[in-house]
């Protein structure tokens, strides 16, 4: 599924949630226009194994590894761009992007592997709403860069 999807709501949503992990990952807020700030990562690229054919007795038996990088090409073990340490996180909320706006950020393939690529991810913080329960005050934009 190509294209983008713009989520928005409130201190416990997608769209915060991603503006904190952003925020927690370094990338730093540029000032809008009065009170609205916006945060953005680029080319977000995650490399995801699967560890399914491991050994039981491993203790990574069953749980996926996965690598991100911001700012990096959208290839398989990319190593261009900086680490983005919250690479499960940020996945998850993809994912969770996918669900609610029906963009997909994965291409699986057979032997355990995923790509997880956003093109954009920008989030606008109004900080003039007051309101945090409102579900105003956070809205990101999430980008696969995909034209199919």
């Amino acid at each position: 599924m190509s294209g983008s999807v713009t989520l928005s709501g409130d201190s416990t949503s997608v769209a915060a949630t991603t503006a904190a992990l952003l925020f927690d990952a370094g990338v730093v807020p540029k000032e809008a226009r009065g009170g609205v700030f916006v945060v953005e990562a680029r080319n977000l690229h995650c490399d995801q194994y699967s560890n399914m054919a491991l050994d039981h007795s491993n203790p990574r038996a069953a749980l996926p590894s996965i690598k991100c990088r911001i700012n990096s090409e959208n290839k398989r073990r990319a190593q261009s761009g900086q680490a983005f340490g919250e690479g499960r996180a940020m996945a998850e909320l993809l994912h969770k992007a996918k669900v609610e706006g029906g963009v997909d950020f994965s291409d699986c393939a057979i032997g355990g592997y995923c790509g997880v690529f956003a093109k954009s991810i920008k989030c606008t913080i109004d900080t003039k709403n007051d309101d945090i329960g409102c579900g105003r005050r956070w809205r990101c934009m999430f980008d696969n860069g995909r034209d199919d």
